[in-house]
């Protein structure tokens, strides 16, 4: 079986060698409990070309956090926030502005000429952008949850079956990151069962501080592996005690 770093060694270690050439990870937590910057650790590692997809940052956030850990930032960045932000949140807020401040006639006219151009399925832009790389590559999807509350469920996972085999036949690694309990559970279930390899990243409060886990809930065909990793944040990045 042919291994690839997951961006922590310690981690690899613990997975065998790290995560089999071909896999779909899904790193889950609770806002704040450190999956973006998990994704960003992952993307530093392995030595496939990367394409960081994210909807919820700016390109020069991602990669002034990278900068500060000293991780290596040779990577393609899609923006897909920036492009929803664009095409659809831009025009959102002008028809508040038409209907707050009254509307023009060539305001009107603007409005049908942009209007014109069809609304792009960022689901479907995603899979597209996904096809066209070259094998071997390491993906990161940051995250499923802007997909999940724009498009039905079924076409999520739908999208989640072609990048997941794509990414199986090509022998790459694809990273996916969710928010845990906030979907339904049958929705949540399937992504799972897609999944090739799940890590949940937890805290607890204990006393003034927060003790940190890392759960890795599934590794496909090595159960062995599955377990709770204690974890902390340093100066290198996340870090198993």
């Amino acid at each position: 079986m042919k291994f690839t770093s997951i961006g922590i060694k310690a981690l690899d270690e613990h997975l065998g060698g790290g995560v089999s050439k071909g896999s779909t990870v899904l790193v889950m937590g609770t806002p704040g409990s450190g999956t973006e910057f998990f994704a960003k650790q992952f993307a530093s590692a392995g030595d496939e070309a990367v394409t960081y997809f994210t909807s919820t940052e700016r390109d020069e956030d991602i990669l002034g956090v990278m900068r500060e850990y000293g991780w290596k930032t040779d990577l393609s960045i899609v923006n897909i926030g920036t492009k929803y932000y664009e095409n659809v949140l831009a025009k959102k807020l002008e028809i508040s502005r038409f209907r707050q401040e009254g509307i023009t006639l060539s305001d009107i006219r603007r409005f049908e000429e942009k209007d014109m151009h069809r609304e792009e399925n960022f689901l479907t832009f995603l899979s597209y952008e996904i096809s066209k790389l070259e094998p071997p590559f390491r993906v990161v999807i940051n995250s499923l949850d802007f997909f999940l509350e724009n498009y039905d469920s079924a076409e999520v996972l739908m999208a989640m079956r072609t990048i997941k085999a794509h990414t199986q036949h090509s022998e790459s690694v694809t990273l996916m990151t969710m928010l845990k309990g906030v979907h339904d559970s049958r929705i949540q279930s399937s992504i799972e069962d897609l999944s090739d390899v799940i890590l949940e990243l937890d805290r607890e409060k204990v006393g003034h501080e927060y003790k940190k886990y890392m759960i890795v809930q599934k590794v496909r065909n090595r159960p062995v592996m599955v377990g709770i990793v204690p974890c902390s944040f340093d100066e290198t990045g996340i870090r198993p005690s």
